[in-house]
């Protein structure tokens, strides 16, 4: 009979523990998800009761979706790192404008196009928006997303999806961070709040340069091009939501001239077309321009110029800063000299 009891007193005593374990991890989670909600990691706007201004985060795949809600700018540069040397300050004094940095350097095209609905999405007011259209938004096909994908999540997700992220140790590290801001602890401070970071600090003038070499030889090419490009019709359809008064520039920019393709070459021809399809996207809306600046010139066959053969240096980017304000002040009459 006693050790019945004391049998039974045991189970109850060990029910209540495991009760009481459960409960307490069950408390100490809502306290987390509690957390991670006002602080809000990312910024996304989508939570975020704290109030916490700006981002301690060095990857502008995820940084960007801060910066791209900043009510303080009303203008954006989106792209690869083909257009990262885009100094906004240098746009704001020529435009009047309040430019931020977007570019998501290694993303494919369909990461930049996801930022650009984001910063959209975010102001009711557009100023301008510079779009760096390199060589692979000249693709003819859609390739396989990369194993690293781009967090389509933190730009196009809804709510329930976004908080399914936030509970991984990147996510917590940047609560972590951004806690620091708001108590103002150490080195945890905002970052740039435009975005804007010079590879040149890791690779200043004269550290690293392309080599000079001829442009390979290409037969004249005298057929028709029919090539398509999914990403200038899905550009298209993202310009096509943008008020019209809102101006885009479209910008090829440069590499060096060794990569240029060839006068009369296919590849001359098929980039021929594929300026054609982006030139049609901005073709009447106003203040807006494709600057094309593929080209062989005095500038692009300098070494000197170029960190390698599609990432140029500050000399070029203040020329390519030139071109952008004429277009958006003069739209597809301006003047460009390169």
């Amino acid at each position: 009979m006693s050790s019945s009891i004391s049998s039974s007193d045991t189970s109850v005593e060990w029910g209540r523990c495991l009760a009481a374990c459960f409960g307490a991890l069950a408390l100490g989670a809502a306290l987390v998800a509690a957390v991670v909600m006002s602080v809000d990691p990312y910024d996304s706007g989508r939570f975020g009761w704290f109030g916490i201004a700006g981002v301690n985060d060095r990857n502008p795949w995820t940084a960007n979706a801060s910066r791209a809600r900043d009510p303080q700018f009303d203008s954006a540069i989106l792209g690869n790192s083909t257009g990262q040397l885009l100094q906004p300050a240098e746009l704001d004094k020529a435009t009047g404008k309040r430019f931020v940095q977007l570019v998501a350097p290694g993303a494919d095209p369909r990461g930049d196009l996801a930022i650009l609905d984001f910063f959209a999405g975010q102001h009711t007011t557009i100023g301008a928006l510079v779009v760096v259209i390199d060589q692979p938004w000249c693709a003819n096909d859609l390739p396989p997303l990369p194993q690293d994908a781009f967090p389509y999540w933190l730009y196009e997700a809804g709510a329930l999806r976004y908080l399914g992220h936030l509970f991984t140790w990147p996510a917590l590290d940047r609560v972590v961070q951004r806690i620091a801001i708001a108590i103002g602890r150490g080195s945890r401070k905002p970052i740039r709040p435009d975005g804007y970071w010079s590879y040149e600090e890791v690779w200043p003038p004269g550290a690293k340069h392309p080599a000079a070499a001829e442009p390979a030889k290409a037969a004249p090419f005298d057929g028709k091009i029919t090539d398509t490009f999914p990403y200038a019709v899905m550009l298209a359809s993202t310009v096509a939501k943008l008020p019209r008064d809102a101006p885009v520039v479209l910008l090829m920019p440069p590499t060096f001239y060794a990569i240029v393709p060839p006068s009369r070459s296919r590849e001359a021809a098929r980039h021929e077309v594929c300026k054609t399809a982006y030139r049609s996207i901005i073709s009447g809306r106003p203040n807006s321009n494709l600057i094309d600046y593929r080209l062989d010139n005095a500038l692009t066959r300098d070494p000197a110029n170029f960190v390698d053969l599609i990432h140029y240096r500050a000399i070029i980017a203040r020329k390519l800063e030139q071109g952008i304000a004429a277009s958006l002040r003069d739209g597809e009459a301006a003047q460009i000299n390169f």
